[in-house]
């Protein structure tokens, strides 16, 4: 039982016990009127207690009443407590979203680094001195021994041709020229005389 129907009881029994109130008052006059004294005083004992028993309701119906205004305060407070409550999550729903937006955005972007990284890592090792310097002797390197090759078939095939030096052999006369060691390679087609 809610305390409002409480309440609603409590006034419906204060309106039944005001009613029996006049009707024993009516009865207590009729008694009056016919005489008896063991009779009036009986009634207005009885009076008397009913009386005392209407005052009793209506302090309980006060104390109700009292005790309604609270819990209707009381629920305002949770109300507002409850507004303020769904407003800060409705704001940290936003959050949240803004955040997941947030983490997908960074979880593509690692993905798009880790895909360039090795990229620019190929990239930045082709442009270093180190390579480069490579890729030269690299080609010196299989151009002398594409002309070693080539020089040993031609002796296989035609035993008989006379080759008489072989171009990267050193011979004491060249020591006399001055030659920086490293030299650049260039394959270039020389110019035709």
């Amino acid at each position: 039982m809610t305390f409002f129907e409480r309440v609603h009881d409590a006034g419906r029994l204060i309106t039944f016990m005001d009613y029996r109130v006049k009707q024993l008052q009516e009865e207590l006059d009729a008694l009056k009127s016919k005489g008896g004294p063991e009779a009036v005083a009986e009634a207005e004992e009885h009076a008397s207690e009913l009386r005392e028993e209407l005052e009793k309701t209506k302090r309980e119906r006060g104390e109700e009443l009292l005790r309604r205004e609270a819990s209707e305060k009381e629920l305002q407070e949770v109300q507002s407590h409850l507004g303020d409550a769904q407003q800060l999550l409705k704001e940290a729903r936003i959050r949240a979203r803004k955040m997941d937006d947030e983490l997908l955005q960074a979880v593509k972007d690692l993905e798009s680094a880790r895909a360039e990284l090795p990229r620019q890592s190929v990239v930045q090792y082709k442009e270093s001195l180190g390579f480069k310097e490579s890729l030269k002797r690299m080609g010196r390197v299989t151009y002398e021994y594409g002309y070693r090759v080539a020089l040993a078939h031609s002796r296989d095939r035609h035993p008989d041709a006379d080759v008489k030096e072989d171009l990267f052999t050193i011979h004491p006369e060249d020591d006399l020229v001055p030659m920086e060691r490293q030299q650049d390679f260039d394959n270039s087609i020389p110019p035709e005389p």
